[in-house]
């Protein structure tokens, strides 16, 4: 049985990926980079335990959040990267935080930046495959603007229920909803998040009337799902983890292909009855287009060997965060393949509106 996590069990996964950083052997310099400070920009918002202990709503529910909260998924990848570059480099490694826009702020940012590989993105797939397509305006082109320096990690979600809701299964749920059009109403991280994307596709999938309440990070919509002040919502695995056992929260289904080893008795969305609902998110670090070639075989060596180092790797796996193995080519193909698969169903479904046609 997984059990939350608490504020100092993840204090020792930072402590364990630091540590082995610290022993990692410094790779082949690519020339002279880093030549000065490298800024990774991370076009999220803050979400985590500051958050939380600094509202002035200190309920009951408040205070379990805070209390168990794990880092910021951003924060820790962040770090890992900070890190993998910054050993044995004199030049130290900012990170920027840059949130707005549905993450396109940041992405502008770096897509602007000079090609010399001091200027990085922490990007995923909805800063280069669901954001684009769903503002229609984001001022990039992901595949013409960027490069990619390094895969970092895959991430499953869950579809999570407020304890409230008096339904335990995905088909209850789909009965409950459908005889109370417009009544039921669901959450996420964002206008065009993972989340959002995969509330849409459940919702158009079986015909469902449901709400979309759109919050601040991924932390802010799981507490308004432990709060009931929404419905349910689709919660990446990290943040959902620490609250499976929790008493105001619910786990429905595992929005994948596959059940999650680390929760194996939770059913795929595909065995409660919805097919195509394969829903994931991933990360990973992202340059201007016309970086140098050795600059990224230098950054995707350094921080691959970080992100897969056998420590680090089981911490993350622990977290709900899977590494990715393999050459950033056959990641690259994956981008290029999800563009070409949710960029037209993000068009043609217009997210953001209410009808279920």
């Amino acid at each position: 049985m997984v059990r939350a996590m608490s504020a100092a069990s993840s204090s020792r996964l930072l402590g364990v990926i630091f540590g082995v950083l610290s022993g990692l052997a410094a790779p082949t310099q690519a020339g002279d980079y880093p030549a000065r400070e490298v800024t990774l920009v991370m076009p999220y918002p803050l979400s985590g335990p500051s958050d939380i202990r600094g509202s002035s709503r200190m309920t009951k529910t408040y205070k379990m959040i805070a209390t168990h909260a794990p880092p910021a998924i951003s924060d820790t990848l962040g770090r890992i990267v900070q890190q993998a570059i910054r050993h044995d480099s004199r030049h130290p490694v900012r990170l920027e935080r840059l949130p707005g826009a549905a993450t396109t702020r940041g992405a502008l940012r770096v897509a602007k930046a000079r090609a010399d590989g001091h200027t990085l993105l922490l990007g995923s797939n909805e800063t280069m495959v669901l954001a684009p397509h769903f503002t229609g305006a984001a001022g990039y082109d992901p595949m013409r603007n960027f490069e990619l320096a390094a895969p970092l990690v895959h991430m499953p979600f869950l579809l999570m229920a407020s304890s409230g809701l008096p339904v335990k299964t995905l088909p209850r749920l789909i009965a409950y909803v459908k005889v109370r059009p417009g009544e039921v109403n669901y959450g996420s991280s964002g206008e065009g998040s993972t989340g959002h994307l995969a509330g849409e596709l459940l919702r158009r999938a079986v015909k469902l009337d449901m709400v979309h309440v759109s919050y601040n990070g991924g932390m802010a919509a799981l507490n308004s799902v432990a709060l009931g002040q929404t419905s349910l919502m689709f919660a990446a695995l990290p943040l959902a983890l620490p609250y499976i056992n929790s008493e105001h929260v619910r786990a429905l289904a595992v929005a994948s292909a596959r059940r999650n080893p680390l929760l194996p008795v939770l059913p795929t969305l595909a065995e409660s009855g919805i097919d195509g609902a394969d829903i994931a998110a991933w990360y990973g670090v992202f340059a201007p287009n016309g970086v140098a070639p050795g600059v990224l075989r230098w950054l995707s060596d350094r921080i691959g060997d970080a992100v897969n180092a056998p420590l680090t790797r089981d911490a993350l796996l622990a977290q709900g965060l899977e590494p990715v193995r393999g050459a950033p080519s056959a990641f690259a193909t994956r981008i290029y393949a999800e563009n070409e698969r949710w960029g037209p169903v993000l068009k043609a479904a217009r997210i953001g509106t209410r009808e279920t046609s």
